[in-house]
């Protein structure tokens, strides 16, 4: 049952990605209402409540802060990639 719900909330995640790659495929540099909500939807499917409001975050940001979702869930350290886009 544990491995059932490691897999759904990874996959979860995973749309969450989806969804904020297209975004910026699109042209996209924040977060609006529809892919707030979308977002929102996958992160509690994935049993993270955002704690303050998608809507208007730069999707940079906030694929960051999926990504370190996606390091915990598996155990990892996550790499702060805006260190090394810094040059820190």
């Amino acid at each position: 049952m544990k491995l059932r719900s490691h897999r759904s909330r990874q996959l979860a995640l995973d749309r969450c990605l989806q969804l904020l790659e297209d975004a910026q495929v699109k042209g996209q540099t924040r977060i609006d209402g529809p892919l707030g909500v979308l977002l929102r939807r996958h992160l509690e499917h994935a049993g993270v409540i955002a704690d303050h409001r998608l809507e208007g975050r730069r999707i940079d940001r906030v694929l960051d802060d999926i990504f370190a979702l996606q390091a915990q869930l598996l155990g990892q350290a996550p790499e702060d990639s805006r260190q090394h886009r810094n040059g820190v």
